[in-house]
């Protein structure tokens, strides 16, 4: 079988280079998922906001909320820039007018297996430092 590089709907950008490097490094990531969750449009711009990161053991799972083009779909990137966990996104599509708000969920696992032991301390959202976050504890005991 042929595998399409044809855009649909939400996906990992799989084999990118940021992937490659965090898988290298240790860090896969298992799975991203996007929602809107603002119905209607607004002109004007919420800001980005974390919502919930979960830590068990070796596996992470981050929820944030951000605004985009309410016609977009978006492809879903990781990338490890020194002790920093970057997750990246971009949106691809139909242009509408107007914003809407979108929640986005990715989840990460540790390689245990894998000598290089990460030592992440924060997460940043499309290496916007004002949406640098703290890890409560580290994602690697």
């Amino acid at each position: 079988t042929t595998q399409s590089n044809e855009l649909k709907g939400n996906s990992i950008l799989l084999n990118s280079q940021k992937i490659r490097d965090a898988k290298n490094a240790g860090m896969n990531f298992l799975s991203f998922d996007v929602k809107n969750i603002e119905l209607g449009y607004t002109e004007e711009l919420i800001p980005t906001s974390i919502e919930k990161i979960q830590l068990k053991e070796n596996h992470c799972l981050i929820i944030f909320s951000a605004p985009s083009n309410c016609g977009y779909s978006f492809l879903g990137e990781i990338e490890i820039v020194n002790d920093t966990l970057n997750l990246v996104y971009q949106g691809y599509g139909i242009n509408c007018l107007g914003n809407c708000l979108f929640s986005f969920q990715y989840e990460v696992q540790k390689d245990i297996m894998n000598e290089n032991i990460l030592n992440l301390k924060y997460i940043t959202i499309n290496g916007d430092l004002s949406t640098k976050t703290e890890l409560s504890k580290k994602l690697v005991d």
